[in-house]
């Protein structure tokens, strides 16, 4: 009866890994117990100290031998021995003796005879001269004791001789006995081997064997390849002709459609009774969504033709985010969810992106966190990618209804809804996360989903933007001339830097102002004298700028129609709809910038439109869907935690801009009026954090932080925002260890701008 070879060709992996893992065993195993042992040996040698045996003992018999010279010397010249000289020698000798006995490895001498004779000479000696050495003068002024101990040594010797040479014989011994075990394992391992290329041959023979069948196996399969590549290839033909098909198609479709648009648009001009203008509205709605149906078709034919490109081009990020953050509040308003839309502090300013595609991501994410979520909030947040990458990282949450891991494996899948019952009751083409997720690749980048039935959502988007430089900007050319009107401002402030930013920033622009430090010297200076429009900071002492917002439009007469122009650093919804409620005409955000100032002016109707420039008509146009003008500071901002570096304490564009408006002796008043002690503003916190008052803490830190944004000092904006938050937003007690950290910024900061002004000087 003969036993057939395995068949390897039907061999799995699995059967493949157990083979080569039992040959393995097989052959390492025996090869690991021999060299375990080996290093146990030499362990054994190294720990236990056998090669010191023979060292010890000589180093024994030495110091004897030192004793007795010490001794030796004190019988001829007793005048000349120091007595505790003489008391270390014998300490010494007698540490000799401790080191031998307690040494690992004295087994190995202990059943000798010079070993056992030698220590009991020892022990008699020692008794004999540790009476003598207890009184080391009176030792050296005796002769007759310093000669009984030296006959002692003179008996003590012969026996340390013999004891050294013994270790010498016990370590030989110990040396052999090793050397001899290391010769039988040296045969075993030769042996092993021989074994072991035994079975690698016959692995080897069996190996050969499964090629030729392999061989056999390719030809055929070759074959069966060529002509699945031609199948292949007519159906990617075909596939892309029915792509470029559609491509072609949604182009052709969307030509009639824009036209159809804007027909709608130009009917809703027309005086329209109402029933006329309700169907006027059902049509643009589903004119608009049959137009996000073909933007998502001509998105992924394009893509599947191959036919999309980025148009990639230095874009100010800040003004991306804002943008996308006023175009969604619409439509989370109106499903009654709150929505907040975050921008980290540190985010690069310009960055190298398509910003059409850019948006899309964004849109497309938010839009379906406010789709799929009933009741509760949306939040995104776009700050730098992690450390050790680069570009940037958009994360959208949710607290809608979440989905199980079978739903989130299928989510990219074309025209795949999370829950095929809305499609009917909230529309969507099941397009937007597939065209998402390509384009976040094409970017550098991909989007990542984590998510719980029941407790919403989280998508994570990482894009690849390489940061750069803001273009260069050509002198803007107006649409048409125009010279602005000269107007009366009134604001109310009451922090002294920025009433000097202020003052300076409206004599720039021409206009006349008028300050005041609260609502309530606001509202009398209404009283007195007319003016075109008011400023009011949303903190203020005595009457904030709500509070006299609302007792702006209580007053008789046409001074209640004055337009109002809430500024403040810490914008968020909730704000916005009370300011609505209050009377608010307009928001610019702190730290206040020209380009928002005369934005708001022309919203508000007190500016001629006439005078607008092409990139600001193109700007207002993007921002007319949100009820009020949006700027990198207008977001809740969340502050990173910054190191002590320049770039982490101050933001030197904001600072030069600063520089470049103000004369050097205002910048150094205005520096004075926050660094100076004790009336400096970072002093004044500081004092007020160590009384404990929590309302002027909360002022103090406010007044604080609008001047460090305006200013650009990043460090001081962070801790004074925390101490404010605490103080003002919770019943927790603010640490102390935040004011010592404000001291120690503020030192910092101001390190950082001598730093800045003598590079800037070299």
């Amino acid at each position: 009866m003969t036993i057939a070879p395995p068949n390897l060709a039907r061999w799995q992996g699995r059967q493949w890994a157990l083979a080569i893992s039992l040959m393995l065993a097989i052959t390492l195993t025996p090869l690991g117990w021999i060299q375990w042992r080996q290093y146990r040996m030499l362990d054994d040698v190294s720990t236990n100290q056998v090669d010191s045996i023979m060292w010890q003992a000589y180093q024994l018999e030495r110091e004897l031998g030192r004793l007795e010279h010490a001794i030796m010397d004190a019988l001829q010249s007793p005048g000349t021995v120091d007595r505790y000289e003489l008391l270390e020698r014998y300490e010494v000798y007698l540490s000799r003796i401790d080191l031998l006995t307690k040494i690992p490895r004295r087994d190995l001498l202990e059943a000798s005879f010079e070993y056992t004779a030698t220590m009991a000479k020892v022990k008699d000696f020692n008794k004999i001269a540790d009476p003598l050495f207890a009184d080391p003068q009176a030792l050296v002024a005796s002769p007759d004791k310093l000669r009984q101990l030296d006959r002692a040594i003179e008996d003590l010797k012969p026996l340390m001789g013999e004891l050294t040479r013994e270790a010498n014989r016990a370590v030989a011994r110990f040396v052999d006995e090793r050397n001899t075990q290391l010769r039988q394992q040296g045969l075993l391992v030769i042996g092993l081997a021989a074994a072991q290329i035994a079975v690698m041959l016959l692995f080897v023979g069996l190996l050969v064997q499964h090629i030729r069948k392999q061989q056999r196996q390719y030809a055929t399969l070759q074959k069966l390849s060529q002509e699945l590549e031609v199948a292949r290839d007519q159906a990617e033909a075909a596939n892309h002709g029915k792509s470029v098909f559609l491509a072609n198609m949604s182009h052709e479709i969307r030509t009639p459609f824009q036209g159809l648009l804007g027909m709608l648009n130009l009917l809703d001009n027309a005086s329209l009774t109402s029933q006329q203008r309700d169907y006027l509205g059902t049509a643009r709605d589903s004119a608009m969504h049959l137009l996000g149906v073909l933007n998502d078709i001509l998105d992924v034919s394009t893509m599947e033709s191959g036919t999309l490109k980025l148009t990639v081009a230095p874009i100010h990020l800040p003004s991306v985010v804002h943008e996308v953050d006023g175009l969604m509040q619409v439509a989370a308003r109106e499903k009654g969810l709150e929505l907040n839309i975050y921008a980290a502090a540190d985010l690069p300013d310009w960055v190298e992106a398509d910003a059409t595609r850019l948006r899309q991501i964004m849109f497309n994410l938010i839009n379906n966190a406010i789709k799929f979520t009933s009741e509760g909030s949306v939040i995104a947040e776009l700050t730098r990618a992690p450390a050790g990458k680069t570009g940037v990282r958009l994360t959208v949450r949710d607290t809608g209804m979440g989905m199980d891991e079978e739903t989130v494996s299928r989510l990219f899948t074309r025209f795949y809804q999370a829950d095929n019952s809305l499609r009917r009751r909230i529309g969507g083409t099941g397009l937007g996360l597939e065209i998402s997720r390509n384009l976040a690749r094409m970017m550098g980048g991909d989007i990542e989903v984590s998510s719980q039935l029941g407790m919403g959502s989280v998508f994570t988007v990482h894009l690849d933007l390489p940061e750069t430089k803001a273009p260069v900007e050509e002198e803007p050319t107006s649409v048409i001339g125009s010279i602005q009107r000269k107007l009366k401002v009134l604001v109310a402030e009451d922090h002294p830097i920025n009433l000097k930013y202020m003052s300076i920033l409206l004599e720039k622009m021409g206009h006349e102002a008028t300050f005041c430090e609260n609502g309530q010297e606001a509202l009398q200076l209404l009283a007195r004298e007319p003016f075109d429009v008011v400023l009011l900071d949303y903190h203020m002492p005595v009457l904030d700028g709500l509070a006299t917002t609302e007792a702006i439009r209580r007053i008789d007469g046409p001074v209640s129609e004055i337009k109002v122009i809430l500024v403040t650093a810490d914008v968020v919804n909730d704000t916005r709809k009370r300011a609505l409620e209050v009377g608010v005409s307009e928001f610019t955000s702190k730290p206040l910038q020209a380009e928002d100032l005369k934005r708001a002016l022309r919203r508000c109707g007190l500016q001629d439109d006439l005078g607008m420039t092409v990139e600001e008509l193109d700007s207002s146009a993007l921002r007319a869907f949100s009820p009020f003008p949006l700027s990198s500071y207008e977001t809740p901002v969340r502050l990173p935690n910054l190191s002590h570096t320049a770039a982490g304490l101050i933001d030197p564009e904001s600072y030069r801009e600063i520089q470049d408006m103000m004369l050097e002796e205002s910048l150094e008043e205005l520096l004075k009026t926050v660094f100076e002690p004790p009336e400096g503003t970072v002093h004044v916190l500081g004092q007020s954090l160590l009384d404990g008052d929590r309302q002027s803490i909360g002022y103090n830190a406010h007044k604080l932080k609008g001047t460090a944004m305006l200013m650009g000092f990043r460090a001081l904006v962070r801790t004074s925002a925390q101490i404010e938050h605490i103080a003002t937003q919770t019943d927790d007690p603010v640490p102390a260890e935040l004011g010592q950290q404000l001291l120690r910024e503020a030192d910092l900061t101001r390190q950082a701008l001598r730093d800045f002004e003598a590079a800037q000087t070299a």
